[in-house]
Formats: structure tokens, sequence, C-alpha cells
């Protein structure tokens, strides 16, 4: 009896394990050796704003006006018609197989009937579903380059990506991918288990694991390993692919959206990072960055000896060093002459008119007023060894011939400064003294402030400028809706212990109310906004999708 009773246990377990190990951590069926994936979270974004939400738009009402198919509509109204599972995730793969590639959409079923019934009614003169083996698909006479397999829990879309693979391939052959291989990869990625799956390595679970509305994944070597030939493998390019793996998340939080990365390096590319990591940006750069009407600016600190080691690293340090001897410098000039920190501002940006001709075919000048940005602008750096900066501003005058120097010497052109450990570049001379002298306490510089860099950019002085030159009403409008909508962009970053991590903010005027929402409300306007006489254009399209011939489920 006992014996009997352990056996079933054993055996219950045995099966437990076996389900659930088919999904994995996740319960996302994406292979180990994928390149880039992106995961939505659609039950978090559900939470954040509603479909009842996006109904009450203005746009969803006209849409509905000129969706004739009756089915289309009950989609629209209804997206859970669809047999997807709406609680869960839809996650987006892009994987290499020899010389090429092909994407993949994955995602979970609520209801394989409804699914089965969305797919025929996509359009049903060309779509009819069959059996294979255990599997579904969707087979179209229109085309052959993907297919869409379903069970009754999970579907996966599956398209060729030759065209894609082929931009990169460096001239080299790629195939493209038939229905045959299709099929295969659809059923393939339906049967991944255990040790097949991404989410094996722990850091891609645990990237899942930590919530969020997208997360997205990428493994450079698994993109463009091999895709590089000829001089780019002699140069060991692929030192800067392979093991790197970069990972993010985004957030619709109230009053912003927020994205954060990590970059994670290989084993040589961390242990020089580690070795020649940056200093965080402190007063000493940030207080000459300047104040008041400031449209962006960046600053940041970085290890010089990086930029040397790295091209030791991937074997081209002779190539610059011989490009470099014929200015009469080498790459140790530019090493010493900087201690790393570096930071831009724009300031005073505006569109202004000028006087300006035009000559047609019969000769006849035109006069007119042409508009052209103007904008004050300056560039900082901290200088190490002075006698090898010399060397490269130099360098870079002999560059110019007696008229350029003209140019750079006018009250249009660039100006330079050194003073003490710092070289200054700006369009005034105004702009270069107050960044040598410092001393500022600009309010948006905090944002940089313990990083290795950060940056800032007034997204509302943009669009205000934008509004201000607007000629026309509607785009007037468009222009005022967005003024009070947007707010700024902030980013920071940090190099440590071998690994890159930065923050990206989008911030709204509106601080207290999620982004998602605020999103949706601000589209409607955008849309109520814009003049409504290219309608004509939406109701002449065909509502049916063509997909291509097979889509296996």
């Amino acid at each position: 009896m006992k014996i009997k009773a352990l056996l079933f246990s054993s055996l219950f377990f045995t099966i437990l394990f076996s389900s659930c190990n088919r999904g994995g951590q996740t319960g996302l069926l994406v292979p180990k050796d994928a390149g880039l994936v992106i995961q939505v979270d659609m039950s978090s974004l559900s939470s954040k704003l509603s479909w009842q939400e996006i109904k009450e738009t203005a746009w969803f009402a006209e849409a509905q006006k000129q969706i004739k198919d009756s089915f289309a509509l009950k989609l629209l109204n209804d997206p859970s018609n669809s047999g997807i599972d709406m609680d869960g995730s839809l996650v987006f793969f892009l994987k290499k197989s020899g010389n090429s590639g092909y994407a993949a959409i994955q995602g979970k079923l609520k209801d394989a009937k409804k699914f089965s019934l969305m797919v025929k009614n996509i359009d049903k003169e060309s779509i009819t579903i069959e059996k294979d083996g255990n599997y579904s698909f969707a087979k179209s006479n229109k085309s052959e380059d993907a297919v869409l397999y379903f069970t009754d829990k999970q579907f996966v879309f599956m398209a060729d990506g030759s065209e894609m693979y082929k931009s990169m391939s460096q001239g080299q052959a790629v195939n493209k991918f038939g229905i045959d291989s299709l099929k295969y990869f659809a059923k393939t990625t339906l049967n991944l288990k255990g040790g097949d799956l991404l989410d094996s390595d722990k850091r891609f679970a645990d990237l899942i694991a930590d919530k969020a509305d997208m997360h997205y994944w990428m493994n450079s070597g698994n993109i463009y390993g091999g895709m590089m030939g000829g001089l780019f493998n002699m140069m060991k390019l692929s030192t800067l692919l392979e093991g790197n793996i970069t990972t993010g998340k985004m957030n619709f939080e109230n009053g912003k959206i927020v994205a954060e990365t990590k970059q994670l390096y290989n084993k040589e590319i961390s242990t020089l990072l580690k070795k020649y990591a940056g200093k965080e940006v402190g007063d000493e750069l940030l207080s000459r960055l300047p104040e008041g009407d400031v449209l962006a600016a960046f600053g940041m600190n970085f290890n010089p000896e990086l930029l040397k080691e790295i091209l030791k690293l991937i074997g081209v340090d002779g190539i610059v060093n011989g490009a470099l001897g014929q200015a009469g410098l080498n790459i140790d000039d530019f090493i010493k002459s900087s201690k790393g920190d570096i930071a831009f501002a724009l300031t005073n940006f505006a569109m202004k008119e000028s006087p300006a001709t035009v000559t047609l075919d019969d000769g006849q000048e035109i006069a007119y007023q042409k508009e052209k940005p103007d904008f004050k602008f300056v560039f900082g750096a901290s200088v190490n060894d002075k006698t090898s900066f010399q060397k490269i501003v130099n360098a870079a005058d002999s560059l110019f011939n007696d008229k350029d120097k003209a140019v750079a010497d006018s009250s249009n052109g660039f100006k330079t400064k050194q003073q003490d450990q710092w070289f200054a570049l700006g369009s005034s001379q105004e702009e270069i003294d107050a960044f040598l002298k410092g001393g500022k306490k600009p309010a948006y510089a905090g944002i940089f402030k313990g990083h290795t860099f950060g940056g800032f950019v007034d997204l509302q002085k943009i669009i205000h400028l934008a509004s201000a030159n607007s000629k026309d009403s509607s785009s007037k409008k468009l222009s005022q809706i967005s003024d009070s909508f947007w707010k700024n962009m902030v980013v920071s970053g940090d190099l440590k212990n071998g690994e890159a991590k930065s923050r990206f903010e989008i911030n709204l005027m509106d601080g207290s109310n999620n982004s998602l929402k605020q999103l949706n409300k601000y589209l409607d306007q955008m849309y109520s906004a814009m003049p409504k006489n290219n309608f004509q254009e939406f109701e002449a399209m065909d509502t049916t999708i063509n997909l291509p011939s097979e889509i296996h489920n």
C-alpha cells in the first residue's frame, strides 16, 4: 500500500513538473538563442487603461462608423472575442537561423474556438484552417512567407525575416525561408521546454520577474553573429557583440513614462569596464552648465584609457594610429589630453526670419523671408595634459584653409578658448566665458549629479517654439495641445562593476495621473483637432487583412 502511494505521488509530481516545465519559469515560449525579445504584459496595461476608456474616444467612434464588417466590429467592441488571453503576455522575438532569420509573435489563448473563428474571418475567401498532427494551422492562398500555428492554449505567428537580415549581411547571400521551414520553426517553438527556453537563463527570468508593462531583451551576438565578414572579422568586431546583452523594461507611471536599461557585457569588455570605469559627474562640471533658457544639456565623465583599450581589444589601434599619424597625432595624445569630463548645452533656440531671394527659370529674382533656426550653444571638456591637448587643437586648425578660418572667426561661427584645466567651444564669447567661469547651480543638472552621465531636454520649450511659429490655425491648435501635455525628458546612467545602467524619463505636465490614461486622452484631443477631410481615404481602404499564404497554428 505504501509502495503504491509512493508510486502514485511520484507520478503525480512528475506530471506536474513536466507540465510546468513546458512553459518554463515565465510561461513564455521563447528559444534560448533568440536575438531580440519584446514582451508586453496586457494585464498590466489594461489595469492602467481599460478598453472601455479607449471606446469613449472620438477616433474610436469614427472607426466604428467606417468599419462595415460585422465580425470586425465585434472584435473592436470586445477584443476578448479574438480568443486571445487578454490577461496574458504577447511576445515578439527575432531569431537567427543559418545566414538568415525569422520573426515570431507568441501568446496564450483563452478560447481556441473563438481564435479559430477570428482567423477565418480575416479573409473568408483565402484562409482555411487545417490540422497538422496535434496542431491547427491557418492556410492562405495569397502568399507563402508566414504561418500561424495554434493549440488549445498557445499560438505562434511565424514570418520569414530574410529581408531584414539581407540588409545586415554585408553583401553575403541570405536564404529565404519557405512554408515548410516556417512550419518546422512554429512547431518547434510550441514544443520548447526546459533548457531550450530563454528563461532557463537566470538573467532573462529575473528580467521578466521584475514586473513591468513591457520588457526588452537583446543578445547582440545572436542577432548579428556571423553577419560581418571580410574586414569586420579581421578587426575582431565580434568581441563587441558576442555575449553582450541589453535588457530593459518600461512602465507607464503617474505623470511619467519610465524606461530602465541594463547592459551586460562579456568577460573581456566587463574586465576593461571594471578597470577603467569613469567617475561620477560632480559639481566641478555641473556648475559650468548654463541656467535660464536651456533647451537641452548633457554631461558625463569617462576614463580616456578605456577608449585605447577597446581599440586594442578589437585590433584597430594600429589602423587608428596610422590615420592620426597623417596629422602628427596618435591615440596617446587623445588619451593624455583629457580628464574625461564632457558637457554640452543648447540655449536660446528660436526661429528667425532673414531676407532671401530665389531665382526663377526666366532669371527673375523673387525676394522672400526665409526662416532658419537660431540658437546658442556651448561645449566644454576638461584638459589633462596641456601639451597633448594643444597638439590636437593645432591639428584641427590645420584642417581649415584661410577661407574656413575667416568663417570660423566670424560672428556666425564658433569661438574657442582654453583656460586652466578647461576648454570651451561655443557660439559666442559670452557662452564660453560663462562656462569657464562656472559657479552656477542649474536646477536641471541635479539629475546628473552622482551618475556617470546625464541628459535633459525641455520638450515643452521645443513644442512652444513650434506653436509660436505655426502659420495655420489647425497646426497651432495641435501644437497648443502638445504644449500643455509634454514637459521634459531626462536621462541618467552609471557604469559600475562592469555593467552599464540607464534610466529614461519622459515627464508630463500633469504629474498626478497615470501616463497611459493621459496618452489616451492626448491622442483623442489631437485626433479631434485634426482636419477631417482625410477620412475619405480611410473609407476607401479595404478593411480585410491579407495575411501571408500559410498561417499555422
